[in-house]
């Protein structure tokens, strides 16, 4: 999680809407459907105060929404690299009734101490509260967690989760029925073919179109329990050691073979790196080709970008496109990562998170096979500076039709404080507001209680959990209670919130979604992995700005079928179902009108 220099540390080469609003929700449609862990004892939030400010834009409702989850790091004395790498979070609706359900990351005992531990999986309970089902559903974890990732492997209509762990990974298949059972011995992806235990990110796709998900799982350090475990700060302070201490590992590609089974393909697909340093992975369709390419973020080298060449292999071309390093040739400790248009031009941006005493990056994509790195003249780089970012998105925070940029930071050094040099191991969080000029504002400061949080953040999701229009936040902390960010001045503004279903009645992973409202033009992919080991809700939110109705949405579905619909009404909740029309996503609390839509 960083460079080390020598001699200094971090020197690493709506309120709510009116009576018109409409409180939708997903719920089962016809055809395809749309809609259908505790770990030690709990604790109160100290560093942040319990008020509400009148012009908040985001606030903390971690404690009122009944989350009491504490991840557990499980360090015996000073904790290591491998306890402080996670936690990661998700935002996925395992259930299918249309609300977002949360599910927590939890570390292990790997001492013998006797403490228990467990993940977390918190059903929404549709009234901005959640209940806690882990032991009903079955996925409390199987080893010390660090990442989640939610996808449709079997292709049955429900979201299956695989967790990353210390060790063995663990995949639960989602039963239907709010119960899920283990089948990692069954499918084969444990994921130590390579012998490697320290895993972490993982991102389902599918890179061959066969209309399977395969699975992309991350790995992480040459760490061993028995082995190097601490070394120095400014040679006086004892910490946990910076991934130069440890060689790398390869990350493994799974092809999903159909039948409820994966084979390891890595070598043959071309992915095979005996040295990387995974921290983040996304497939994302970087260069509109209609094959879906894999990013990976590596900790203290060079980043990956594998273009996809349509025949079922990969071809390394980060250092070709100009992102495998930052400026001059720096690398980065790459965290937080994530692909979205900020610009508005159709095509897909980077940004990656970096360490303290380093600026985050974001990196314009040309459209030419090229990328630019505009961290200095976009205003993202010298506020960033002081601060060690990880999970991280674009997202429209206040629903202006412009993606913004939202940061989870914390330090990794708990002795960093000890320094006297200012730097902090638990951090606030920031947030970047977009200009609409290519430019971005550091808006932290006005952004509200909820950005007050001090924690050792890592992982973050988004997505609308109580269905009111806006982008909420979750952050996974460190040893720390999670935090729960909602939104209050995005629904100020339009909106427009899309599930894509393919014919399987699945997520649509891999379809591009192209929207126009007036003169805003909006590009959006439904996608997994990404952020710093958490999966977002896959279903994909445009703010809209003035604009009350849709003029265009132009769908690219994951097997090349196109579909253009027109004529939307903005402020509402639909679903896109492969290969029919558009339908209005109904209220479970009070049925909407019936929406005529208009398919050209």
């Amino acid at each position: 999680m960083g460079n080390w220099g020598i001699g200094k540390l971090g020197n690493w080469e709506i309120g709510r809407w009116g009576s018109w609003v409409i409180f939708a929700a997903l719920v089962v449609l016809l055809g395809g459907g749309c809609g259908k862990a505790q770990g030690r004892p709990t604790s109160q939030r100290s560093n942040v105060p319990t008020f509400q400010r009148a012009n908040d834009l985001f606030v903390d409702v971690t404690q009122q929404a009944g989350i009491t989850f504490v991840h557990y790091n499980g360090k015996k004395d000073l904790s290591t690299a491998l306890e402080e790498a996670g936690p990661g979070c998700a935002f996925c609706d395992y259930d299918q009734d249309g609300w977002l359900d949360i599910y927590l990351v939890n570390g292990r005992d790997l001492y013998g101490r006797g403490i228990k531990s467990r993940n977390a999986l918190y059903r929404n309970n549709r009234d901005g509260t959640f209940t806690d089902v882990t032991e009903q559903a079955g996925v409390p974890g199987t080893g010390y967690g660090m990442g989640c990732v939610w996808g449709d492997y079997d292709n049955d209509g429900d979201p299956d989760l695989y967790v990353t762990q210390w060790g063995k990974n663990v995949l639960y298949r989602n039963n239907g029925d709010g119960t899920f059972t283990d089948v990692t011995d069954k499918a084969g992806v444990g994921a130590m073919e390579f012998g490697e235990p320290f895993h972490s990110a993982a991102a389902f796709g599918d890179y061959d179109k066969d209309g399977w998900l395969d699975l992309y799982v991350g790995c992480y350090l040459k760490f061993r329990l028995n082995g190097l475990r601490y070394c120095m700060l400014e040679g006086r302070i004892k910490t946990s050691c910076p991934p130069q201490s440890y060689d790398g590992t390869p990350s493994i590609l799974y092809r999903n073979n159909g039948d409820g089974t994966f084979t390891n393909v890595t070598k043959q697909a071309g992915v095979y790196k005996p040295n990387g340093k995974c921290l983040a992975a996304i497939f994302s369709d970087y260069d509109d080709d209609g094959d879906p390419d894999l990013f990976v973020a590596n900790d203290g080298i060079e980043a990956y970008l594998f273009r996809n060449r349509g025949n079922g292999t990969f071809r390394d071309e980060a250092a070709a496109v100009g992102i495998a390093f930052a400026a001059e040739g720096a690398s980065m400790a790459a965290m937080g990562t994530d692909l979205g248009d900020y610009d508005n031009d159709g095509r897909l941006d980077l940004f990656i998170a970096d360490f303290q005493n380093a600026p985050n990056h974001l990196w314009r994509n040309e459209g030419n096979g090229l990328f630019l790195e505009v961290t200095v003249s976009s205003g993202i780089g010298e506020p960033s500076y002081n601060y060690l970012g990880f999970g991280a998105g674009f997202i429209d925070y206040d629903n202006d039709g412009w993606l913004d940029i939202f940061v989870a930071n914390g330090h990794v050094y708990p002795g960093v404080d000890a320094l006297g040099t200012g730097e902090t191991y638990k951090q606030i969080n920031q947030l970047f507001r977009n200009r609409r000029n290519g430019t971005f504002a550091e808006v932290t400061k006005q952004a509200g209680s909820g950005f007050l949080v001090k924690a050792a953040s890592r992982g973050a999701a988004f997505g609308d959990y109580d269905n009111d229009g806006d982008v909420d936040i979750l952050v996974a902390n460190n040893d720390d209670l999670p935090t729960l960010l909602r939104n209050e001045i995005g629904n100020r503004q339009h909106f427009l919130n899309l599930q894509l279903r393919n014919a399987h009645g699945s997520d649509a992973i891999g379809a591009k979604v192209r929207v126009i409202a007036g003169n805003l033009r909006q590009v959006r992919e439904v996608r997994t992995g990404g952020s710093f080991f958490s999966h977002s809700d896959t279903r994909l939110h445009f703010g809209l700005g003035a604009h009350a109705r849709v003029d265009k949405i132009e769908v690219t579905w994951a097997n090349g079928h196109t579909q253009t619909f027109s004529a939307l009404p903005a402020n509402r909740f639909y679903c896109l179902v492969e290969g029919q029309s558009i339908r209005r996503a109904e209220n479970p609390l009070s049925p909407p009108p019936q929406v005529i839509l208009k398919k050209s």
